[in-house]
């Protein structure tokens, strides 16, 4: 047991460290910048950014349809109520979040790991672990944000289906289309799991299919919350259109990030345009290595969706975070992991980029 055990947790130590050092560079860039205040108002701050203070609200106010707070919609439900109800004292708000967001991305580490060594050795679980707690946008899993608890919920959703234990994993698919609007995405991917593991024969399927289904079940939740507070169960569409001026539109987005990029000065060019243009690239070549290598037929399912869904919008603002949630993608940085020559390139300048982020994030300046 020991020996099974010892991978994982070393797995899980560099998750750990890399935590450290992200929280170390936020609290002492948030020093710098906001002047001194007692430790743990510092940690509560650092990482309550720009969507942040959204999600307290909601958990302090829930859904509104009356002044700015009505923009809020847009929000998914999920991690906003999990803050409320571990939040005993609204004064340490902040902290309950952090610490939805931290406990859910260990938990996702620990589910990834599992993940792979259904298929692969422990180096290779162990580098893909490694590189989720490196990616450029990793911060994210430490702060106020959904990534984390999203994280957990469809790698955990997936590894059950693995395992055919399909109502949980319905029900964490369903959990994750709570929280973000790429959970739907599972709901694909679940049925190409599941008709793969009948060899994509029909007189194989039976009612446990069915399972699968709940992870759009989530998402219609979600339309009945905006139904209930605006009278109207696509107002998430209406706003987002409309105050933050996002419509479907992949071929402006891409045109809009291409112009930020050789127009704009820096740090815009770099955050608005190449960033943008860079991470999509990573996702979309993620797939074709995925589709080249034969990476599982669910997991490239769910990349290829998830992507598209990262995409389709008309601002490409966020999409090195989106990316972060392609979770088939560090199964194939765990594969290359195996070579030395990748680690001794691709470490360091994630690395790179992930404390050069993290810093801005915690100034406050737009880090996607």
């Amino acid at each position: 047991m020991h020996l099974r055990f010892k991978p994982l947790a070393t797995a899980i130590l560099s998750m750990l460290i890399v935590k450290a050092l992200i929280f170390s560079v936020g609290f002492v860039t948030t020093y710098l910048q906001e002047g001194p205040a007692p430790p743990l108002e510092t940690v509560m701050r650092q990482f309550c950014r720009w969507d942040s203070p959204h999600y307290i609200d909601i958990a302090k106010n829930w859904y509104v349809n009356v002044g700015e707070q009505r923009f809020f919609i847009v929000f998914f439900p999920l991690y906003p109520l999990l803050i409320r109800l571990t939040t005993f004292n609204w004064r340490y708000v902040n902290l309950s979040a952090l610490l939805i967001s931290n406990v859910s991305s260990i938990i996702a580490a620990i589910s990834l790991f599992k993940l792979v060594k259904l298929d692969f050795e422990d180096d290779v679980a162990k580098w893909a672990v490694f590189y989720l707690s490196i990616f450029p946008t990793a911060y994210f899993m430490c702060a106020i944000y959904t990534e984390g608890l999203f994280l957990a919920l469809a790698v955990t959703c997936i590894y059950f289906a693995r395992l055919e234990k399909w109502p949980l994993a319905g029900l964490l698919g369903m959990q994750a289309s709570l929280t973000r609007i790429t959970g739907l995405s599972l709901f694909p991917a679940l049925v190409v799991e599941y008709v793969s593991q009948r060899k994509w024969k029909l007189k194989n399927f039976d009612a446990r299919i069915l399972w699968s289904f709940l992870a759009v079940a989530g998402f219609i939740i979600y339309l009945v919350i905006n139904y209930q507070v605006t009278g109207n169960f696509l107002a998430f569409m209406e706003i987002q259109r409309e105050h933050w001026c996002e419509t479907f539109d992949p071929l402006l987005g891409l045109e809009r990030a291409w112009h930020w990029a050789i127009d704009a000065s820096f740090p815009d060019n770099l955050m608005l345009g190449v960033a943008q243009l860079a991470f999509a690239a990573l996702g979309l070549l993620g797939i074709i290595i995925g589709f080249i290598r034969r990476l599982r037929p669910s997991y490239n399912t769910y990349m290829f969706f998830a992507w598209v869904m990262s995409v389709s919008m008309s601002w490409w603002i966020s999409i090195p975070r989106y990316m972060l949630v392609l979770f088939p993608l560090f199964i194939i940085f765990g594969i290359f992991g195996r070579r030395k020559m990748f680690n001794y390139v691709a470490a360091p300048i994630s690395l790179a980029f992930l404390c050069f982020f993290t810093v801005l994030f915690s100034k406050g300046s737009w880090a996607f």
